[in-house]
């Protein structure tokens, strides 16, 4: 009733804005309050895909980290040294060999175990140390030689590691299995955290393992899993925004991992958000649409800010390292975002440096492989020297004793014929029985054929004595440094000893061979190995003309004879050109890339090593300082050209 009396007693004015101030304030009041529940369930959810986010790029760094653990594990497989050690099964020298190789890569754990499933070598350091680990599985897998990625848990909440699998082989099985782990401790999570905002948590079970905030890991923990949706947690009386990941290895064993986000600036900033509410009412009428209206562009403004940090961390997330993360304050968010910056050009400068180890690691194990065939070249070629001098030198000797008697043999002999026929003149009615005789032997052909079988005895001789002369030339044994030789008496002698694989045989004629010598002075080269150069191609272009003659006729042959064409000349620079040409049927276009790589051939297994060609090409650019370059045309042949500098003032050592 009071009220009403002072209602009754109000003024018209009042009595009608009283119904439309209240009916705005109510309005006001509710659409404030609606707008700080609605802005204050946005910054949450901005929080939990911000968590999220930041998951999935822990999740990518420990693949990237699987990936490196695999990188390491299959360099220390192809390590020679470890390879040798688990053949011998030489425990000592293995655990010597292996233990450097642990602590170069950073290796947490190291395990080797044969084919029998015995522990060749186990060496565990840093938190792991004195672990008991639930190898089992582990082991089992390893004996198998199969390359995984795995996780390998271990008792009394020690913490768990990261693994890879890989086998050990020789060049005929698998010897070993091996086993390369990183301790995923406290130190390792600091290391995935880097300088970000951001916690993370290792547990197992209820029990915490490794972790980046102080904890008590005596007592247990509700760690929600990997498939729930973000939560909040409270620790040390702070609250956190946590999201669990999940790392599976093979064997079902699992690594858990927790994102801790403090949730301290979405609180505060709910806080301000409500200050600013209440302040809203305050401030009256006047300034209610003003500051809604401010109000809202901030949010809106804070809101565009994190949608730009979250798609920048969904980028990084997805692989993008290269993203550009814009730090446009100080503030929270800002600072959020600088971590994020951080992190990212962190991961960039560690996936390079990753880039350029396994680019040095090719690249050494490349000039490895290129280093071992020049060795077995060399030791081939120098046996091969040796004994093609002793033969030469064995058959040197008794050639030259019957070449040297054989013109004394045929003195002897025409003096014999010659007095036979001075008997025959003085006495040309011989006895019945001499004639007789001299009718069985036929004196005449006798005559005619010794004279026919010592010319040919001393054509034989002379050819053997220019093929030894040609073999010791060829292998150069007293002429192995550098010094000036002449081309053309290398040319002729590689083919002076490949004449047999020039003549005629009974599906082809005889290979044409066209010289076009041009007038060159005494170049200076290795010749030993010049001629080995010109063995290799000549070589090549007679096993391309036999291919190319594979389904044709022998008089198809005939009409179109196979040809190899030798030609020399000297450059304006001073520097001699070889080319080496003939008219087969072209290399492959799928082959010439690789056409001077180590071990790369054509031919059928047995017939070539895939050295000959690597080797010419090492001989002429590193030994010569030259160049060896080839054009061929599919159906018409092949041309191999060698140009190296006539003199060398500091000739390349050997």
């Amino acid at each position: 009733m009071a009220i009403q009396s002072r209602y009754a007693r109000l003024p018209v004015s009042a009595k009608l804005l009283s119904p439309l101030l209240l009916a705005f304030l109510s309005l006001w009041t509710v659409g404030t309050l609606g707008f700080g529940y609605f802005a204050r369930n946005n910054l949450e959810q901005m929080g939990r895909r911000e968590i999220v986010d930041l998951a999935s790029m822990l999740q990518e760094t420990l693949k990237q980290r699987q990936e490196s653990l695999r990188v390491k594990a299959r360099s220390v497989s192809e390590n020679n040294d470890v390879i040798t050690a688990v053949i011998k099964g030489d425990r000592p020298l293995l655990l010597r060999t292996v233990l450097p190789i642990q602590a170069g890569f950073k290796l947490d754990l190291i395990r080797i175990v044969d084919a029998d499933g015995q522990v060749l070598v186990s060496s565990q350091l840093g938190a792991i140390r004195q672990a008991r680990l639930q190898d089992g599985s582990v082991n089992r897998a390893a004996r198998t030689g199969l390359e995984l990625p795995g996780v390998l848990l271990a008792e009394n909440w020690a913490p768990a590691s990261m693994i890879g699998l890989i086998s050990i082989k020789s060049s005929q099985k698998i010897l070993a299995g091996l086993v390369a782990g990183l301790a995923m401790d406290d130190t390792a999570l600091q290391s995935l955290r880097g300088d970000t905002s951001i916690h993370l948590v290792a547990f197992d079970g209820e029990k915490v393992t490794a972790a980046t905030l102080p904890l008590n890991r005596d007592r247990s923990w509700q760690f929600p899993q990997p498939d729930g949706l973000p939560t909040k947690i409270g620790i040390a009386g702070e609250a956190y925004l946590i999201k669990t990941i999940k790392l599976q290895g093979f064997d079902g064993a699992t690594l858990k991992i927790a994102v801790l986000h403090s949730a301290k600036d979405i609180e505060e900033a709910q806080q301000r958000l409500w200050f600013v509410v209440g302040s809203f009412g305050l401030l009256g009428s006047v300034l209610i649409a003003v500051v809604t209206i401010g109000g809202f562009r901030l949010t809106q403004a804070l809101s565009h800010r994190i949608q730009r940090l979250t798609k920048a961390t969904q980028e990084l997330a997805r692989g993008n390292l290269a993203i550009a993360i814009p730090v446009d304050s100080q503030d929270e968010v800002g600072l959020l975002a600088e971590g994020f910056k951080s992190m990212a050009e962190q991961l960039m400068a560690r996936d390079l440096q990753l880039n350029q180890q396994v680019q040095q690691l090719e690249s050494t194990l490349e000039e490895l492989h290129r280093t071992q065939s020049q060795m077995v070249h060399n030791e081939k070629m120098s046996a091969l020297g040796q004994m093609v001098a002793g033969i030469a030198h064995e058959i040197n000797n008794p050639v030259s004793f019957i070449y040297g008697n054989l013109s004394h043999l045929n003195d002897h002999i025409h003096d014999l014929l010659r007095l036979l026929d001075a008997y025959q003149k003085h006495y040309p009615n011989p006895s019945p029985s001499l004639q007789y005789d001299l009718d069985d032997v036929d004196l005449n052909f006798l005559q005619e054929d010794l004279t026919k079988i010592l010319k040919s005895m001393k054509i034989g001789t002379s050819r053997i004595r220019d093929i030894v002369v040609s073999l010791r030339s060829f292998s150069r044994l007293d002429h192995s440094e550098f010094k000036a030789v002449d081309i053309h008496e290398g040319i002729d002698n590689t083919l002076m000893i490949l004449e047999h694989r020039l003549q005629a045989q009974p599906e082809r004629p005889t290979i044409e061979v066209v010289r076009q010598y041009g007038e060159l002075p005494l170049v200076e080269c290795y010749a030993g190995q010049l001629n080995q150069v010109f063995m290799n191609l000549l070589s090549n272009a007679i096993d391309a003309l036999e291919e190319s003659n594979e389904g044709r006729s022998f008089q198809d042959i005939v009409d179109q004879p196979n040809r190899i064409s030798i030609k020399t000349t000297k450059t304006k620079k001073q520097w001699v050109q070889i080319a080496i040409a003939d008219n087969g049927t072209g290399i492959p276009e799928k082959a010439r890339s690789r056409l001077f790589d180590p071990f790369f051939t054509t031919k059928p297994v047995g017939k070539g090593t895939g050295l000959g060609l690597s080797i010419s090409y090492q001989v002429v650019k590193e030994k010569h300082g030259g160049k060896l370059w080839y054009n061929s045309t599919r159906g018409k042949g092949t041309k191999f050209v060698i140009e190296i500098p006539i003199e060398r003032t500091q000739p390349i050592n050997t």
